[in-house]
């Protein structure tokens, strides 16, 4: 096993999902990567973005190894321009997804030296523009850190 890195976590999130959500729902799963510098147009929906969320240090004992706990944001995204102003029809279609995405990521233990993966309130809301619908999921997961920095 080896041990885990500081964002290392983020393509064992993807390959989850890939598994799990792009397979049963046929929706592409997007890494940091594969958003950077890329325009929202041009990115594909229905589809799930898998973003770093944000991190805190947890000292555990007196001289013990910092715990890391990490946020990650996994934030399904579609599209649909009926009835734009209610949004309804945009809600309707990425709740399926949402499910999905909480069904695989919920209490997973990913490997690698990194904890159970726990849903947790997201610092960003749901948002509705130009017809696409975006619900943030957020979720923590705590790992030792094995080193410190040199």
């Amino acid at each position: 096993m080896s041990n885990p890195t500081f964002l290392g976590l983020e393509p064992l999130i993807v390959a989850r999902l890939e598994d799990t959500v792009r397979a049963a729902l046929q929706v592409a799963v997007l890494s940091t990567a594969d958003i950077a510098g890329a325009t929202e147009a041009s990115l594909p929906k229905p589809s799930v973005r898998v973003v770093y969320g944000g991190h805190r240090y947890v000292r555990v004992g007196n001289g013990g190894l910092p715990m890391v706990e990490q946020t990650w944001l996994a934030v399904p995204a579609v599209r649909n321009v009926r009835s734009m102003q209610s949004g309804a029809p945009g809600r309707a279609e990425i709740s399926p997804l949402c499910d999905a995405v909480l069904d695989a990521l919920e209490g997973w233990s990913p490997k690698h030296g990194y904890g159970r993966l726990e849903s947790v309130t997201p610092s960003l809301g749901p948002a509705t523009f130009e017809g696409c619908t975006f619900v943030p999921l957020a979720f923590l997961s705590r790992f030792s850190r094995s080193q410190s920095c040199a």
